[in-house]
């Protein structure tokens, strides 16, 4: 057996090594500790178990309203995963964040939506972790605010109403759809699933701009009466003879970026302007990919006097399977894009690099002036004709 070594005894001389953790150490032994001592989520917690009482941080409440009433500008809400059947209003920054939990809006009047997020208070906030679904109009409803963050959320079965609802009279056309920004400038919508509603996303100028806007990454599929993703001015002036301008009203430089969209029940992706004054420019839609629209795969839609569609640009989308653009006259498709004005020309459109299959018609375009660079669009085999320019008026059409 090895022999064991004998160890010198301490010279008393020489201090011993203390035992005792400097307070350096010590702090960080407690630093350690702590998170698992911590709430599972930071903020104040809502759960399917909780109560309404108390302010929602020692321990969880049962609604999300009531949460968002207990919490101040720039708290975080986490939301543990259930089912909550309320509608949730937020006129304050907020972070509200779902784990997995599903706001179910069914029979929900004041508001009748899953979320309403509304008035300059609520600047700033974020929404993400959430399924919305059942709301009798929009899923998520964004009015009068900015720099609102609504990502990673599953939008699914909304606007219920129809749009036979009273509520929907002043534009059956566009009736608030799954995700809907109205006059609401610098946020963002990104990385959703928005399916099976009436429509996808909405942005409207009814109360002022609409602007700088981001719309991207998301999967916009089956909704399957309207449109896909839709920038659409409904601002009404009739006295002045001009569209709007830019501190007044307008759907002008938002960006339409990487999203899939398929299935739409009217165009894929649409720039409109309603009546007289209305104005919708500016507006990138790039990167997308479009299929199995009722409607044209990208549309842009003028119908009266006093209106602006100018220097909007269609880039490097994907278009196939899309079908007729029953608002363009010259329309024969199937049609991958299609422009039409009724009376004011459309000025300044860029439209490049969109690759188009399976369609009858590449390009469709009337009293739309100086389009540059269309043979830069690649189509295949499949597209019998790649444009079909019109210009009433001038007795000149080109092919």
């Amino acid at each position: 057996p090895a022999r064991r070594q004998r160890l010198p005894a301490p010279n008393p001389s020489i201090p011993m090594p203390s035992t005792r953790p400097t307070p350096a150490i010590a702090a960080l032994i407690i630093l350690l500790a702590l998170p698992a001592c911590a709430p599972r989520y930071p903020g104040r917690r809502v759960a399917t178990s909780g109560r309404d009482t108390g302010d929602c941080l020692a321990r969880p409440c049962r609604t999300i309203g009531y949460a968002v009433r207990q919490a101040k500008a720039g708290d975080t809400v986490s939301v543990d995963s259930g089912t909550y059947r309320e509608a949730v209003t937020v006129a304050k920054r907020l972070t509200l964040v779902g784990h997995h939990a599903t706001v179910d809006a069914a029979g929900q009047s004041s508001p009748a939506n899953g979320f309403f997020i509304r008035g300059a208070g609520a600047a700033g906030t974020s929404v993400s972790g959430f399924t919305v679904r059942n709301a009798g109009l929009e899923g998520i409803f964004l009015l009068r605010t900015s720099n609102v963050t609504i990502e990673h959320d599953t939008v699914v079965g909304n606007d219920a109403y129809g749009t036979s609802n009273p509520l929907c009279t002043r534009h059956q056309s566009d009736c608030g759809e799954a995700i809907h920004l109205q006059t609401v400038t610098g946020s963002s919508v990104r990385a959703n699933e928005v399916r099976g509603n009436l429509g996808g996303v909405l942005l409207t100028d009814e109360d002022g701009p609409t602007h700088d806007n981001v719309i991207a990454d998301n999967a916009v599929i089956d909704n399957a009466k309207d449109c896909g993703v839709t920038l659409a001015s409904h601002w009404l002036d009739t006295t002045s003879r001009r569209p709007a301008g830019p501190e007044i009203a307008g759907v002008y430089k938002n960006t339409v970026v990487h999203n899939t969209v398929s299935g739409s029940g009217g165009v894929g992706i649409g720039i409109f302007a309603s009546g007289p004054g209305a104005a919708s420019w500016g507006n990138v839609v790039e990167g997308n990919t479009v299929t199995r629209s009722v409607m044209s795969g990208l549309a842009i839609h003028s119908h009266t006097p006093a209106q602006n569609v100018d220097g909007n640009i269609l880039r490097n989308n994907v278009l196939a399977d899309n079908g007729i653009d029953v608002e363009n006259p010259e329309d024969k498709g199937p049609t991958g894009i299609s422009l039409f004005s009724a009376a004011v020309p459309i000025r300044g459109t860029v439209i490049t690099g969109n690759r188009i299959s399976r369609q009858r018609l590449g390009i469709v375009a009337v009293r739309a002036d100086s389009i540059p660079n269309l043979a830069s669009n690649p189509m295949d085999s499949t597209v019998a004709q790649r444009t079909v320019l019109l210009h009433p008026g001038s007795g000149k059409t080109s092919h």
